[in-house]
């Protein structure tokens, strides 16, 4: 012991004598000299220790604020690091050390629109400070998009200095961020050749080939030279080892792991690889230890609550394991591995609107793998959206058809190829002998896309009696049911399925759906109510809810309440963000859509959906310059994802640039090269601009890649159209429909292009020969009853959206037409058909027209003026909606509202064509 102490004396002596030495006033300089000394080391806290006791002698030391600025960049805190830099340039500290600084700790904070504000055209004395100010503003400009932009800046940086590193290596970032995979590792790859010590280099090779192109091997390689170089690179260790955990490569895991722990014995990501280690060799009890261990010394961790929460689900603490994960997502919504898990734990605990949550955002990019469907799948099943879950088994049976460790797919692929007799006896056979419910589910799906809707109940029988106790089974059987025409029995099924959960929502979902149906929203209202007492915090229902009050006209700020609570009851979920942000759009409040949107994205900063809807908020506002921004952030956040560019395309078109719009689509394109959207968009950009020779070579790629479909005879036939060359048009629609008979959309054109030339006898003809052979086509019959209603053939009109709706009951804008029809015939029944039509598009101002007609029509005054008057709310730019609101208060008796909208139109002069019948309105008064 005595010997223990005599060891550590000298240290201790040393700690005393600078503590004394600093509370006796040391001179500023010399701390500020410690400072530096500390920053070269990398020593972020002690040099912020040593700066903030200069700045205690001089707050206005010019040196002091920018190293202490520097040094809480290092640390991590951007925000406070722009505050102290800010003020190192108010006391003219050079701009050649605080520019570059103080751009780094913008772009920290995602402020790229604000870097290239403050330093696009910024010229720096200092060549290397030149390179890093203008690296910085490259990476700005690439981030929200403007990739000329962002070249134009990194050829300044390589003119300040020459050959300069991390300009060469962003250069290759940006040359995979344009699709040039191949490109930039060539890039890459000569760039080593250069400077085969640069460790970033070496690390980015190892991210081009790792995310690129699922190169594992080479990126082992890769990340394997940058630990060589930097044996304490925690980005390479980091990538590495989940490489290997991904891969289950455990002997490789654990020779990586007695490196990381060598060289960085005490990292907390250490210890969590560790952990990790340990749960994938199943020794849970350890792993259990060490998450545990983690937990309470950085308890607000993510990786670690992410462990733990793994951990907690293996050990079927399911609520634990939800509590967990959930944490992770509220802070780190791009965690895949922790969206995945916590789906699983939904499913375990019944939950599957919640486990279709957390898929959903991954669904919504383009890496979506065989696993991820599976597991969507499930949750359709359990929730009872059948064909739902038939798609998706479909989606993962296409992306692993020859998964031989899987029988079960294959059997779907079977039932999906050319043997589907086989592959059902093949799913019957591995429900029978399968204790789990793998078989189970995909059968009882597949039975059901059939018709086989008794086989599909027998299966669901079987499922019955593997889940005792558990409420999907029922679900199941009132949705088949249902499919039969069997309501009554149905609700019993649903009302069964509730009897032995009361929280299971997909099934009071379907109550509440009928009851809508039947024309009874009170019930509906009733059974939502009802959820919500059962699970105050269930989001769906809550969500359900406010929809439901809102299609009733509820009080605006009733609803805001209503969503505004299903926020604070789930902070972390992105949903009910989304929805009172897409709530306010649709009420036309752009500027509460983006307060909303911008509290959202602060609460979760990385979630893709919310950052998309900031931009749609802003774009709407009228805010372009920053929806591009927003967009822009939400390119680097989904690498390889179509969404961001189509966005920048459609603010550009708002604002007239065209070209800019037809750029961002060709990027979109060089990312899918035949994605069917992106070339729809760029023909229809391409004929507003009459540039129809570039607008036909799209089309053609799209005919020559998909040969067998109608896409690209429709595309070719609209190019000719949009000439007036109906003979051209008509020839490429009917060779369309050589090769895809069965094809509605073709027959559409076709028709209109026959009517366009006056072939009226033909046009007709083809629309009853169509309509014979065609007996399920909603889409034509809707069509040939909006040309009916254009021709003023009301009764015509009338029978061909009663068949739509035949087909097709829930469809909202046939029962709105319908609707529209009956009222103004003055046919009873015209209301609850327009209650439905809104219950399905609520705050849409065109159904509530309709229903405020209809309920005028059966003298319901008070209740018509009420949804009117919400009508023009949602919409007060739509003049011809203030005009029936008008009409309805003079057929109420209110003269003096009547004449308040009257005189708003008549001030409108020629904006609103009708302003006869408004003089004529006026006189009535």
């Amino acid at each position: 012991m005595h010997r223990l102490a005599r060891t550590f004396a000298p240290a201790l002596l040393v700690v005393a004598a600078a503590a004394f030495t600093a509370c006796g006033g040391e001179d500023p300089q010399q701390l500020i000299a410690s400072a530096k000394t500390f920053l070269a080391a990398n020593d972020a806290k002690a040099a912020i220790i040593q700066v903030k006791s200069a700045l205690q002698a001089d707050a206005n030391n010019a040196e002091a604020r920018f190293l202490l600025g520097k040094a809480l960049l290092l640390s991590g805190d951007p925000a406070a690091a722009g505050i102290e830099l800010r003020k190192a340039l108010d006391l003219r500290h050079p701009e050649n050390e605080v520019s570059p600084e103080l751009a780094n700790a913008l772009f920290a904070e995602g402020q790229y629109l604000r870097i290239t504000e403050l330093f696009g055209s910024t010229n720096l004395s200092d060549p290397l400070a030149e390179a890093r100010l203008k690296v910085t503003v490259a990476q700005s400009h690439g981030a929200m998009g403007r990739l000329d932009l962002a070249q134009r800046a990194m050829a300044e940086a390589l003119r300040a200095v020459p050959g300069y590193g991390p300009a060469q290596v962003f250069a290759v970032r940006l040359q995979a961020d344009g699709g040039d995979l191949d490109g930039a590792i060539t890039s890459i790859e000569a760039q080593l050749a250069r400077t085969p010590e640069d460790h970033e280099a070496w690390q980015l090779k190892g991210d081009l080939l790792n995310f690129g192109k699922r190169d594992m091997p080479g990126a082992l390689a890769a990340y394997k030279q940058a630990l060589a170089l930097k044996p304490d690179l925690i980005a390479a260790h980091n990538a590495t080892m989940t490489l290997l955990l991904g891969a289950q490569d455990m002997p490789a895991a654990r020779a990586q792991l007695a490196q990381l722990q060598k060289v960085l014995p005490n990292h907390p990501q250490t210890a969590y690889f560790a952990g990790n280690v340990e749960l994938l060799a199943g020794n849970i009890e350890k792993a259990d230890e060490i998450a545990q261990s983690l937990l309470r010394v950085a308890p607000e961790n993510t990786r670690i609550q992410q462990l733990a929460g793994a951990v907690a689900f293996e050990k079927r603490s399911f609520l634990q394991a939800e509590s967990l994960l959930a944490k992770v997502l509220q802070k780190a919504p791009e965690q895949t591995n922790s969206r995945l898990l916590l789906a699983l734990t939904y499913l375990q605990l019944s939950e599957p609107n919640k486990a279709l949550s957390m898929l959903q955002p991954l669904l919504d990019t383009p890496n979506r793998s065989h696993g991820l469907y599976t597991m969507a799948a499930q949750a359709h099943l359990q929730a009872g959206d059948l064909a739902a879950a038939e798609a998706a088994f479909a989606q993962a049976a296409k992306l692993k058809p020859d998964d031989t460790r899987s029988q079960t797919a294959l059997a779907i692929s079977k039932v999906l190829g050319s043997n589907p007799n086989a592959g059902v006896a093949e799913l019957r056979s591995l429900a029978a002998a399968d204790e789990s419910v793998t078989a189970d589910l995909p059968l009882i799906g597949t039975l059901v896309r059939n018709k086989d809707y008794p086989g599909a109940l027998k299966a669901i029988q079987a499922l019955e009696k593997k889940t005792p106790g558990k409420p999907m089974a029922a679900n199941l059987r009132g949705r088949v049911l249902l499919l039969q025409g069997k309501r009554a029995e149905a609700r019993t099924a649903f009302e069964q399925s509730l009897g032995i959960q009361a929280s299971f929502y997909p099934a009071t979902a379907a109550l509440a759906q009928m009851a809508i149906q039947d024309g009874q929203p009170d019930e509906a209202q009733r059974l939502l109510d009802g959820a919500l007492k059962t699970d105050p915090r269930n989001l769906q229902a809550l969500l359900s809810s406010a929809r439901l009050k809102a299609s009733r006209g509820a009080p605006r700020d009733q609803i805001v309440a209503m969503f505004e609570s299903a926020i604070q009851q789930n902070s972390g979920a992105a949903a009910p963000r989304l929805a009172l942000i897409n709530y306010h759009l649709s009420s036309r409040d752009a500027k509460a859509a983006r307060g909303v949107a911008q509290a959202a994205t602060a609460a979760l900063p990385d979630n893709a959906e919310l950052l998309e809807a900031l931009g749609r908020a802003e774009a709407a506002a009228g805010d372009n310059n920053q929806a591009l921004a927003t967009f822009g952030k939400l390119v680097q956040l989904q690498r390889g994802s179509l969404i961001p560019h189509l966005r920048i395309a459609d603010v550009h078109w708002a604002s007239g640039d065209r070209e800019a719009a037809i750029n961002s689509l060709k990027r979109a394109q060089t990312i899918e090269p035949d994605n069917l959207q992106v070339q729809r968009a760029l023909v229809d950009a391409y004929l507003a601009q009459q540039a129809y020779s570039q607008a036909a070579r799209v089309a053609k790629d799209v005919q020559r890649q998909r040969p067998n479909e109608d896409a690209g005879y429709l595309l070719l036939g609209s190019v000719e159209a949009a000439q007036k060359r109906w003979a051209e048009a008509l020839a490429f629609y009917r060779q369309g429909l050589k090769v895809a008979p069965d094809s509605s959309s073709l027959t559409t054109r076709m028709h209109v292009a026959l009517m366009s030339s006056d072939q009226k006898p033909a046009a007709e003809k083809l629309a009853a020969d169509w309509l014979r052979t065609s007996p399920q086509d909603a889409s034509f019959r809707f069509y040939l009853g909006d040309f009916a209603l254009a021709s003023r053939q009301f009764d015509r009109a009338e029978s061909l959206y009663r068949e739509v709706l035949k087909l097709q009951p829930e469809n909202a804008l046939a029962l709105n037409n319908v609707a529209w029809l009956m009222a103004t015939a003055k046919k009873p029944g015209a209301v609850d058909m327009a209650r439905k039509a809104v219950a399905l598009l609520p705050e849409r101002p065109v159904v509530m027209d309709t229903l405020a007609l209809a309920l005028a029509s059966e003298g319901q005054m008070p209740e018509a003026v009420d949804v009117m008057r919400r009508a023009v709310t949602l919409q007060d730019g739509n003049p011809q909606l203030r005009f029936n609101l008008a009409k309805l208060l003079v057929q109420a008796g209110d003269k003096a509202g009547a004449k308040t909208e009257l005189n708003t139109l008549a001030a409108l002069g020629d904006k609103f064509p009708r302003q006869a019948e408004v003089a004529d309105l006026m006189k009535t008064l």
